[in-house]
């Protein structure tokens, strides 16, 4: 979708940016996009894809000054609305955006985590976001509700700060977490009836092959014992 009244300006050429997002809820309208991105800059040009409960857009932007600093200086998130979203260059193949996901470590929060006394005194005074951010150097964050249970996603760069990450006191439950991969679903019925079916065809094949060449020795053992008996005969007329 091209947005109307996209002049780009020489000033603004260097902070033109092509960019997906993660992570926008699917709740959201397209319009409702377009408008909380209005904090980021100028659209130019927009695409959705909503997978599940989320959405991920590709745009093309004219990033106001902080927000491009930002983008250039690699960030893993950045604010959009009243949360977070995980952000990338456009350019990039979806392997290099997994990669991101590569060291994740998963917290299991209690159902009042945002008013608990905890999220804003977890240590030394300091709030859970703070000591995950700043102190334990997590990269993104994504809160999630499964099963009616609350929790949330920590993206660390190294797999030194997922363990520091691990060994840190912690007053709420943190595991670690892969990313989801692509698994080979089990072979229903039909197909093990069909393997089966083939495995019994190619059976049934070699014990035709075997049978055909069995008999075609026992023709050919026939062949040789009548030429012998019948030299024997002449032999004996011969003589």
């Amino acid at each position: 979708l091209t947005i109307n009244n996209n002049v780009i300006h020489n000033s603004q050429k260097g902070q033109v940016r092509t960019i997906m997002v993660y992570d926008i809820p699917a709740a959201w309208s397209h319009d409702a996009i377009l408008e909380h991105l209005k904090s980021w800059g100028q659209v130019l040009e927009i695409s959705f894809k909503t997978q599940h409960k989320y959405q991920s857009v590709w745009t093309k932007m004219i990033l106001k000054p902080t927000t491009d600093t930002d983008f250039v200086m690699r960030t893993w998130q950045q604010k959009l609305g009243d949360g977070l979203v995980r952000w990338y260059p456009g350019h990039w193949k979806l392997r290099e955006r997994k990669a991101r996901e590569r060291f994740q470590v998963k917290f299991s929060l209690l159902e009042d985590w945002k008013s608990n006394p905890l999220a804003f005194s977890y240590h030394d005074d300091k709030s859970f976001e703070h000591i995950l951010s700043h102190e334990l150097k997590g990269r993104a964050f994504i809160h999630l509700k499964v099963h009616g249970k609350q929790q949330l996603i920590a993206y660390f760069e190294t797999h030194e700060h997922l363990l520091r990450c691990m060994e840190f006191s912690h007053h709420w439950k943190p595991t670690i977490s892969t990313p989801p991969t692509k698994k080979i679903p089990p072979k229903s019925n039909k197909d093990k009836k069909s393997y089966s079916q083939q495995s019994k065809g190619k059976n049934l094949g070699k014990s035709l092959s075997s049978l055909t060449r069995s008999r075609n020795k026992s023709n050919t053992q026939q062949k040789t014992d009548d030429t012998r008996s019948l030299l024997l005969k002449l032999l004996n007329l011969l003589v």
